[in-house]
């Protein structure tokens, strides 16, 4: 099978070698910790946010820093430094969580977060793991992906990568090999797993690797939470790469 994102990284690399080759992002670590207290609640923040250092060197990584700040600190429509950006979420996180007047309950809340960036030829993924407990019945966490073009900063998406024909092989492999996992080969069987078999696909939240692609699928999209965060891995070789 041949893939549309090979031909989209070859078409990348080849413009860049004709005009200005894309500027690689240097990563720095900007870390957060702080336990944050009011009405005899708690709350302790933890941040380990993958900031692209020399991103005023290329307006792509300007426009994927501003991207990647929006989607760690869950801020919309947010312009400012990831630092801007800390004080911003805290101070949100206080408002939700602890906020004036509300009764003591004696709560102990968590949330942490980390990143980091990695470069596949000339597309840049940067991968956010998150966990804590902010109430309820038990706690959360989960991986968001998110993949950019390093000639222009487009966030791409697998309609991007693939073609309709592509990704139907790739939703055939994906309910093989959870199949194959689970020893569950039909959506009666995966059910009686704890599947939701209906809303098992192609998944947005994917990352690209020399290796191949792997998918991310949190608690609760295609399955109860007792069966945890489920990866599945497709190689180059099986997507028809050599």
């Amino acid at each position: 099978m041949k893939l549309r994102f090979v031909l989209l990284l070859t078409a990348l690399l080849v413009s860049a070698s004709c005009t200005k080759r894309p500027v690689r992002p240097d990563f720095t670590l900007l870390a957060a910790d702080t336990l944050l207290q009011g009405n005899g609640n708690n709350c302790h923040v933890e941040y380990r946010f993958a900031s692209i250092r020399n991103a005023a060197k290329s307006p792509a990584l300007e426009v994927i820093e501003q991207a990647n700040i929006g989607y760690f600190f869950q801020l919309e429509e947010f312009s400012g430094s990831a630092a801007e950006a800390v004080e911003a979420s805290i101070s949100d996180i206080r408002t939700n969580y602890l906020p004036e007047g509300a009764g003591p309950t004696g709560a102990e809340y968590e949330i942490s977060a980390e990143s980091e960036g990695s470069t596949v030829d000339s597309l840049l993924c940067f991968v956010i793991t998150r966990a804590g407990y902010t109430g309820g019945a038990h706690g959360m966490y989960g991986t968001e992906c998110h993949t950019y073009s390093l000639a222009d900063g487009f966030e791409l998406s697998l309609a991007d990568l693939f073609s309709e024909e592509e990704l139907q092989q790739i939703d055939r492999l994906i309910r093989e090999k959870i199949a194959e996992q689970y020893q569950a080969s039909t959506d009666e069987e995966l059910t009686r797993a704890g599947f939701f078999p209906e809303y098992i696909a192609p998944t947005e939240n994917f990352l690209l690797t020399p290796e191949g692609i792997t998918f991310y699928y949190n608690p609760y999209e295609i399955g109860c939470y007792a069966l945890g965060g489920i990866e599945v891995t497709i190689s180059k070789e099986e997507l028809g790469i050599r």
